[in-house]
């Protein structure tokens, strides 16, 4: 990863997606800007930190008027938040630690997920239960130098299994996943909570294996910049409370929550299909993600906290693999300095609306 320091060239990194229009109140808000880790809308994260908030006001009550945009995958994230083209993004730890090992500041001070959500799928008869038998099987992952499949081949050498007593093979997500495990062409896929979801939306029946490394690790995040932090604290407070709300309403009420980012996120309609059964896939997604996000994660708990513990095992994990070379405080990644502040909100009255959304009053 480079990074260029006076003048980043976002082109294809940094994607608008123009989500409405504002109102004129909205212009006495502050404007930010949300650039997440990748380049189209999708039922995710996307729920809580934009839709949720923007429909029922968590933003306005904040005096934040947010805009979302997309990029193509973590790396470019960080970056267009390093940039100053974002005031917030969603990325990988190892993003973070990266560019602030090439001068950058870039802080994360949000955890989104406990788990990423990685998992190795297999037919429900397959004669694959645990680690050990993946050894001469063929396995399906959309990239073999990084994420889950790399984690996953990690830990198969922990095991004794290297790279050559297995077959690696590349697929796409989704349809083509689904066909390439159920004919047989590969004993196992290794995607995510949310593609895992869509696959058994279309029908496809698997059982997963756990990556139980991924608990080890930090996770997906939330982040911005030392500098844009120090100089607008409130914003970053305001924000972060905002969505900690949304994703509190999202779990009380994920029916709910999928209505509103349908409704905010039109594209998100596939033509011709039942609004009712859009809704149901999308619910789905939704608790798929939600379930692996806030792993061992209590409803009523606070949210966002990050763990050193799990930051310094991300950072010697990534210098034992060659992308990391330790050169900067781990502490200095990640703060959770408005860890209570983001979780100050009514969270009876949230509950309470969540419940509420959609029937008369």
């Amino acid at each position: 990863m480079k990074i260029h320091r006076y003048g980043l060239c976002l082109g294809a990194a940094l994607l608008s997606v123009t989500i409405g229009g504002r109102d004129l109140a909205a212009e006495e808000l502050a404007k930010v800007t949300l650039v997440q880790t990748h380049p189209v809308l999708a039922i995710g994260e996307e729920v809580f930190l934009y839709a949720v908030p923007k429909h029922l006001g968590y933003f306005k009550d904040e005096g934040l008027d947010v805009s979302i945009q997309g990029a193509n995958g973590g790396t470019p994230a960080a970056q267009a938040l390093q940039s100053g083209a974002a005031q917030f993004a969603t990325t990988m730890p190892e993003s973070v630690l990266q560019i602030r090992e090439q001068g950058g500041d870039v802080v994360a001070f949000d955890d989104l997920k406990r788990d990423n959500g990685t998992a190795i799928g297999v037919l429900p008869d397959s004669p694959i239960h645990e680690l050990r038998d993946l050894k001469g099987k063929t396995l399906a992952g959309l990239s073999w130098g990084s994420g889950g499949a790399k984690l996953v081949m990690h830990m198969l050498g922990e095991l004794g299994i290297g790279p050559n007593d297995y077959q690696r093979v590349n697929v796409g997500a989704g349809a083509s996943a689904a066909a390439a495990l159920t004919s047989k062409q590969v004993d196992a896929v290794i995607l995510w909570d949310a593609m895992f979801a869509i696959m058994e939306n279309g029908g496809t029946k698997m059982r997963y294996l756990d990556v139980p490394i991924q608990r080890q690790m930090a996770g997906f995040t939330l982040a911005t910049t030392d500098s844009y932090m120090k100089a607008h604290p409130k914003q970053v407070e305001g924000y972060c409370r905002a969505i900690n709300k949304a994703l509190y309403f999202t779990r009380t009420n994920v029916s709910a929550a999928v209505r509103i980012a349908l409704q905010e996120f039109p594209s998100l309609r596939t033509p011709n299909v039942d609004p009712a059964i859009v809704e149901k896939n999308s619910v789905h997604i939704m608790e798929a993600w939600l379930a692996k996000a806030e792993t061992g994660v209590p409803y009523d708990a606070k949210t966002g906290n990050l763990v050193p513990e799990r930051w310094q095992f991300t950072e010697n994990y990534y210098k034992g693999e060659g992308m990391l070379k330790g050169t900067k405080p781990v502490s200095e990644a990640y703060t959770n300095r408005f860890y209570d502040a983001c979780n100050n909100f009514d969270r009876p009255a949230v509950a309470a609306a969540a419940k509420q959304f959609g029937h008369p009053s």
